[in-house]
């Protein structure tokens, strides 16, 4: 089980670089897990004091974390975090447009870019995509409720991240129904050819 993304993710978001998508989903799990802002505080503090230099470690600078960590303004909404408010997603709002036995999603057209796929997904208790992996890394963040795979069980503030070729077959737990932000890079890849075509349905 992973609760964070890697390092490379975090110094990315530091730098302002890599997709808009994985920035946004970083942005919205700092403000949920508190483990993730101290790291996002770290990378940003390197940035800022030293542009990154090679000879940077994390015992190096303990001194600088607390000096740029910055605690999260209060979530407003329930369920979606500031980072995804404000491309309009609120709990007040029933944004799932496709469905697929149990699992509903709705692509963020705005962030998503070649080789690079943005959605929320909605999983009713017990419900699964089914066996899939992907060309290149997968991050989902659990927005509420939780689900499991063949590495782990995720609730709110965790995210999971799929290698390239990796199967797993992410289902919600007993409870409420699980939402989560997932950003893909490299693609969806079905094991089964007719789940190919039936997934179209969460395009």
């Amino acid at each position: 089980m992973t609760a964070i993304p890697d390092d490379s993710w975090f110094a990315d978001y530091a730098a302002g670089a890599g997709p808009a998508a994985v920035r946004t989903l970083i942005s919205a799990q700092i403000e949920i897990n508190s483990a993730a802002a101290r790291r996002a505080a770290f990378f940003e503090a390197v940035a800022s004091e030293f542009a990154f230099r090679d000879t940077v470690t994390t015992e190096a600078v303990p001194d600088l974390l607390d000096e740029h960590l910055r605690i999260p303004e209060p979530q407003p909404d329930p369920i979606y975090p500031a980072a995804l408010a404000r491309y309009g997603f609120t709990s007040d709002r029933k944004p799932w447009r496709s469905h697929l036995g149990g699992v509903s999603a709705r692509k963020i057209k705005r962030l998503c870019q070649p080789g690079v796929d943005a959605r929320l997904f909605r999983f009713a208790p017990g419900a699964a995509i089914p066996q899939h992996d992907h060309g290149g890394e997968e991050l989902t963040l659990v927005l509420t409720g939780g689900f499991a795979d063949e590495k782990g069980v995720y609730h709110r503030g965790d995210v999971a991240i799929g290698r390239a070729g990796e199967a797993h077959t992410p289902m919600g737990l007993p409870g409420e129904p699980c939402v989560c932000f997932a950003v893909s890079v490299g693609g969806y890849r079905f094991r089964n050819p007719i789940m190919s075509l039936a997934a179209r349905w969460l395009e």
